[in-house]
């Protein structure tokens, strides 16, 4: 049944169904010959011919529940939930056995049509009926009846959004797809120009009308149709869509599709470069990218925060991936210019079933995708997720009212981050065969829109009226759960110390500032329960880098022993482990001494296990251990005295004696500090 959720992919990029069946053939044929014909079409990817010829056989043997079953999946492959509702349901009535997978698609018809309560209950009897081996079916129902149990706190997740249907001028009634912003008042666009209603159009030379990208204005604050974009993106020989801009605006990706000699469609992604006001000629992604026996399409770019590199997330069936459609990256390294081997987004992102769609948001590093295994409101849902490539937070769906029972998917958003879009074949758009056959654009806003800007100042700690410019502002998304840290951007503090950039409401960050000569520093920044636009102050203090030891302070171990106290434990996280973390090329030395009680050398091995162990501390806590060196010192550098001048005992100063220090001694090499970080090479 995979098929057919692909056919979503088809008639988003790549498929024309051939709804040409004649009338006159239909009349005449015997109830054998339509069953084949329908058979046939749906073997084609000609849906709309197979329901002709089914429908019509279906007229004079009402009974096979088998032809049932094919008509309904017909219909869901042209999205006309409500008859492939009812279908299935006839399929499954009449003869399960002939048809025993129909009481679960009849569900997830349900589904999308909003009759949760009714799916779960159908869910439930096809897990305790079901006896067939389709592979996973029976899993996923399992699935399903949780999907509709948490139906309800997806609903309660409504955003305060307007919703709007873009006009006639840009939605006709075939597919339109893929919008995405060039600026605040241009849209790039998706479609299969036509009105006419059909799937095929056929002029005098037979040509199929292909989509093509095409771009739309915004003039007193409404989008109008604006014609082709872009010369030589459009190719005539190939289905045209799917542009992405890289963050700069300098690139164009974007995927050219085409029926290969099996009859299947391929789709290949390409690139352009911004050459004055118009595109370079489009130049094919090689070959690990586009394995010409997989489709690789749906480009989303962004740019890696700490090499400036594009990142490109795309979709493809590979047979390397989880199952069905799934979401990709590769890394173009602008130095060596290669794109890298493709790496699958992992399990977080990724389900058995399909994901499709990608747009990656660079302010906040989230991805957004749509995807039909992770449960939502019925057929393709969109969801969210903070990371970058290797990490990921857990996904959420974002909820209504861009969410429904149909499959909304390429959500988006603008430059002016106040508003997007995304395409829906909800009820009321531009319909063709039927009121949910066809994806249409719609756009939206949100009407408490909460803008935050991070801003703040880098100045010296022995002089903060010495303004640090230059400095690199690191800004880290930190997981609420596991408070894994990804990172988002870097920024520059200006020639006056001070620096602002945007954050997300309702996130847990931490920024690290740097400079050369400087010790880094980190702070935690939260956004949490923030429900207005307002900005939030940072001033850092930066200290030169010392040359000699720093005293930890208020460290304390078990008496005559190298055990650590808990509450010691606070005292190195606030100060080496702080320092370490925020400094990842810096070596330091540990060094633990003790007064001059007991023996030379019983001090110096005790000295030398306490050091080990505030450096096994460190370890435990994501320090490597090439970076850590512990040295015990015993009796040897006091910095009071341990008894006084008339030979009295000396508490204070042996008090101040008793102590831990760490000392940098050194800097990691670059490509060490990018192991230790997970910066790719």
């Amino acid at each position: 049944m995979r098929d057919i959720k692909y056919i979503v992919i088809f008639l988003l990029f790549a498929f024309v169904a051939k709804s040409q069946s004649d009338t006159s053939l239909v009349s005449r044929s015997s109830p054998k010959t339509l069953k084949r014909l329908g058979k046939s079409a749906m073997a084609q990817n000609d849906p709309s011919s197979a329901i002709t010829f089914y429908e019509a056989y279906l007229k004079k043997n009402s009974r096979d529940a088998k032809v049932m079953d094919q008509l309904a999946k017909a219909y869901l492959q042209i999205r006309d939930y409500d008859r492939a509702q009812h279908m299935f349901l006839n399929a499954y009535e009449t003869n399960v056995e002939k048809a025993p997978t129909a009481l679960y698609y009849h569900a997830q018809m349900q589904k999308s049509n909003g009759l949760y309560d009714s799916a779960k209950v159908n869910f439930q009897k096809f897990k305790k009926e079901y006896k067939g081996d389709e592979k996973g079916l029976k899993k996923q129902a399992t699935k399903e009846i949780v999907f509709c149990d948490s139906v309800q706190k997806i609903v309660n997740t409504e955003k305060k959004v307007v919703i709007s249907h873009l006009d006639s001028t840009i939605n006709k009634v075939n597919t339109e797809g893929a919008p995405v912003n060039v600026d605040d008042n241009t849209l790039v666009f998706t479609s299969l120009r036509t009105d006419k209603k059909e799937y095929i159009i056929e002029d005098d030379t037979a040509k199929t009308v292909k989509r093509k990208l095409y771009v739309a204005k915004r003039e007193n604050n409404e989008w109008k149709f604006g014609g082709e974009y872009g010369g030589n993106l459009n190719d005539v020989d190939f289905n045209n869509g799917n542009a992405c801009f890289s963050p700069d605006r300098k690139r164009l990706y974007f995927t050219r599709c085409k029926l290969n000699i099996k009859e299947q469609m391929i789709c290949a992604i390409y690139v352009s470069e911004k050459n004055g006001d118009d595109w370079s000629e489009p130049v094919k992604l090689p070959k690990n990218v586009n394995n010409p026996k997989f489709t690789s399409t749906m480009p989303a770019v962004t740019t890696d925060p700490a090499k400036g590199n594009d990142v490109i997330y795309f979709v493809s069936n590979n047979k390397e991936g989880r199952g069905g459609l799934d979401i990709w990256y590769t890394i173009y390294d602008s130095k060596n210019k290669i794109y890298k081997t493709p790496k699958n987004a992992g399990n977080k992102i990724n389900t058995a079933q399909n994901e499709i769609t990608p747009f990656f948001d660079n302010e906040t590093r989230t991805l957004y995708y749509s995807s039909d295994g992770l449960g939502g409101l019925g057929g393709y849902d969109v969801f969210k997720a903070n990371g970058d490539g290797k990490k990921w937070m857990n996904t959420e769906n974002i909820g209504q009212p861009v969410n429904t029972g149909a499959d909304d998917i390429f959500y988006t958003i603008s430059t002016n981050r106040e508003e997007g879009f995304f395409v829906s074949n909800r009820k009321g758009g531009n319909s063709l065969k039927n009121s949910t056959c066809c994806d249409d654009i719609y756009t939206y806003k949100h009407t408490e829109y909460i803008k935050i800007n991070l801003v703040g100042s880098v100045s010296e700690m022995i002089d903060p009226n010495m303004a640090i410019p230059q400095a690199t502002v690191e800004i880290y998304l930190v997981d609420k759960k596991t408070k894994e840290k990804f990172l988002v951007k870097i920024v520059q503090s200006d020639k006056n110390g001070d620096f602002k950039t945007t954050v997300e409401a309702g996130q847990d960050y931490s920024i690290v500032v740097k400079k050369n000569d400087f010790l880094g520093t980190s702070a935690d920044v939260t956004t949490r329960g923030i429900v207005t636009s307002q900005d939030i102050t940072k001033n850092v203090l930066l200290a030169k880098k010392p040359k000699e030891p720093i005293r930890i302070p208020n460290i304390q171990y078990e008496f005559d022993k190298s055990n650590i106290l808990e509450g010691s434990k606070i005292a190195i996280d606030t100060t080496v482990l702080a320092l370490m973390e925020a400094n990842p090329e810096v070596i330091v030395e540990i060094q633990s001494h003790t007064d001059s009680k007991g023996s030379d050398k019983y001090n110096e091995k005790l000295s030398q296990q306490r050091a080990e162990s505030v450096v096994s501390y460190l370890i435990s806590k994501g320090i490597s251990a090439e970076r850590l060196k512990a040295k015990g010192y015993g009796e040897s550098k006091p910095i009071a005295q341990n008894e006084n001048g008339d030979g009295s005992d000396n508490p204070e100063g042996r008090a101040q004696n008793r102590r831990t220090d760490f000392k940098i001694i050194g800097v990691l090499d670059v490509e060490v500090i990018n192991a230790a970080t997970g910066v790719d090479d």
